[in-house]
């Protein structure tokens, strides 16, 4: 008998390896994960419009460029998703940290900006009922694949504000994180049949370099541009790599307007060639280049300790860049928010909410979530 279970365990072990993960109750965590975006909440409040300027959101280098007090910002990001396909409905959470920032201002208009970003979250767990044949005898298992994986950017910067008009920037940014994959199989009848793990982790890693302006063209209106140049990225396999790709590169464009007192306005689109990363990955993971336009506002509403609250609305269009079997993703988010002093301005509390619409081109799967945002901005 314990020959027997010995040899159903290894065999059991090589299927479970070599399974496909089919359902994994989420349309945003296909291929390599969700693209977080790295963005503050005063940007994720504003549909992502305010990144290229906001220089709590290590986007454009150039907008350190000015600062003139340290800042320490940090946030939490828990995302609430529902997925529908058919009749089957499924829920499951994630909770992200997605930004740590520290920017410190030096002297003639430079700043330098230290910062570590969630650039992909790919968490979720899925289990399923199995009935397998085994000795002529049908026996009932339940699996479980448990993933565990998240690529960060983390960044250094400095900006310059060469003068009232113009402001520059550059950073280096190194990528790296690790995908965790857990897969057990565990059979109803234990008094013949053993359990099954199996495990396997890959670990990410890349560089890139960053550049980026911005100019005040007059009359309220400001235009940015930042650029990424993403180098070569790794798969590695206990310490071998297994694949090679490159970290995307990354163009965004974005127009501002403050010409109304109290208020700002922003449009502005981010382009990233993720086609780079598909060596990286399984043949069964399509991976496309992705353009995602957004737009946003922020308005002075009642005072409160004397400086007013802020109110920002914003919308985004979003491709997902990853899809399994040919089938991509399409993302709408209707954003909005709060920027709560706290004491006068030496610390100020942001709030965000977004309701996310996701759907399957191609398919009648759809997925639609909430993402309640929270940082807090401390300036010393």
């Amino acid at each position: 008998m314990r020959l027997r279970l010995r040899v159903f365990a290894a065999a059991l072990a090589l299927a479970v390896q070599a399974m496909p993960a089919h359902a994994q109750g989420t349309l945003s965590n296909l291929g390599f994960g969700y693209p977080v975006g790295g963005k503050s909440i005063r940007a994720t409040a504003t549909g992502g419009a305010f990144g290229e300027f906001d220089p709590l959101s290590p986007v454009n280098p150039s907008s350190l460029g000015g600062l003139v007090r340290t800042v320490i910002g940090v946030q939490t990001e828990p995302e609430f998703r529902t997925v529908r396909a058919g009749s089957t409905t499924e829920k499951s959470t994630a909770q992200r940290v997605p930004l740590l920032m520290l920017a410190v201002p030096i002297r003639g208009g430079f700043a330098v900006g230290v910062s570590a970003t969630t650039y992909l979250d790919r968490s979720y767990t899925t289990i399923t009922r199995s009935d397998l044949v085994l000795n002529g005898s049908t026996v009932q298992s339940t699996d479980q694949n448990d993933v565990r994986g998240s690529i960060a950017d983390l960044r250094i910067a400095t900006g310059w504000q060469i003068n009232a008009r113009f402001k520059v920037g550059l950073g280096g940014h190194l990528f790296t994180g690790d995908n965790v994959l857990v897969r057990s199989r565990n059979f109803d009848d234990t008094t013949v049949f053993g359990s099954v793990l199996d495990s396997s982790r890959v670990i990410y890693f890349g560089t890139a370099l960053s550049l980026g302006g911005e100019w005040s063209v007059g009359s309220g209106l400001a235009a940015m541009m930042s650029y990424r140049k993403g180098n070569g990225m790794d798969a590695r396999v206990q310490d071998s790599i297994k694949t090679k790709g490159n970290v995307p590169n990354k163009l965004g464009l974005a127009l501002r307007y403050d010409g109304i007192p109290g208020s700002i306005f922003s449009v502005g689109l981010d382009y990233q060639d993720w086609s780079r990363m598909a060596a990286l990955g399984s043949s069964r993971v399509e991976t496309r280049d992705a353009t995602d336009w957004h737009a946003g506002a922020e308005v002075g509403g009642p005072r409160m300790r004397g400086l007013p609250i802020l109110m920002r609305a914003g919308v985004a269009r979003n491709a997902l860049p990853f899809g399994v079997d040919g089938k991509l993703v399409n993302e709408t988010r209707w954003t909005g928010g709060f920027g709560l002093p706290v004491a006068r301005d030496a610390a100020s509390l942001d709030l965000s909410v977004q309701r996310a619409n996701r759907t399957l081109v191609g398919g009648s799967a759809k997925e639609s979530a909430w993402l309640f945002g929270v940082g807090i901005q401390i300036r010393p």
